[in-house]
């Protein structure tokens, strides 16, 4: 199956520029005026009009968006200096909360290398960037956690989740941000 691609439109450019404005975190990206660009992904679809597969995929998992460093060539030639791509057929679904919520999370992937002289440079004086990982990734199989309980990976990782991170992550997922439940 292939994924069809398209360039994002100027509301989801906007979406993201709002959103690098308000948080404080993506400063640094402001500052040294990091050129991100958008793109759609699609999936392939059926007779019918619906999709067959996934639009996008990271290490074989469906992802909604996908935030990559691009080559200096491809910066060189006028690309931007990162891309997010993003699930278009989710994003057709999606509301503007959600929107904005997976925008910010792509976008807290990007992170300017900053060394002792200040921001750091590649040949083009473009800032160079390095890929921020997630707090938190995990691999789960559910039968598994049912085998073997507090002696599997899945449980550990549940865990060190809970006692991290449980006070900012489970009341959030059933609450809307009004306060009320979803």
């Amino acid at each position: 199956m292939s994924t069809t691609y398209e360039k994002c439109d100027a509301a989801v450019e906007q979406m993201a520029a709002a959103i690098l404005c308000e948080f404080q975190t993506h400063k640094p990206l402001l500052d040294a005026r990091v050129k991100v660009d958008f793109v759609f992904g699609y999936a392939e679809q059926d007779e019918d009009g619906n999709p067959k597969g996934d639009a996008l995929r990271k290490n074989g998992i469906k992802a909604l968006g996908i935030c990559r460093k691009l080559p200096l060539k491809d910066r060189a030639m006028g690309r931007g200096d990162a891309e997010i791509a993003l699930d278009g057929d989710w994003w057709r679904r999606a509301n503007d909360a959600q929107k904005r919520a997976l925008l910010d999370h792509e976008l807290h992937h990007l992170a300017v290398r900053i060394d002792d002289r200040g921001v750091v440079r590649d040949d083009l004086r473009r800032p160079v960037l390095d890929i921020r990982k997630h707090d938190v990734d995990v691999g789960w199989f559910a039968v598994i956690a049912a085998r073997h309980g507090a002696w599997s990976v899945e449980c550990d990782q549940a865990k060190k989740v809970m006692d991290n991170y449980g006070q900012f992550f489970w009341p959030a997922m059933f609450a809307t941000a009004e306060g009320g439940a979803k």
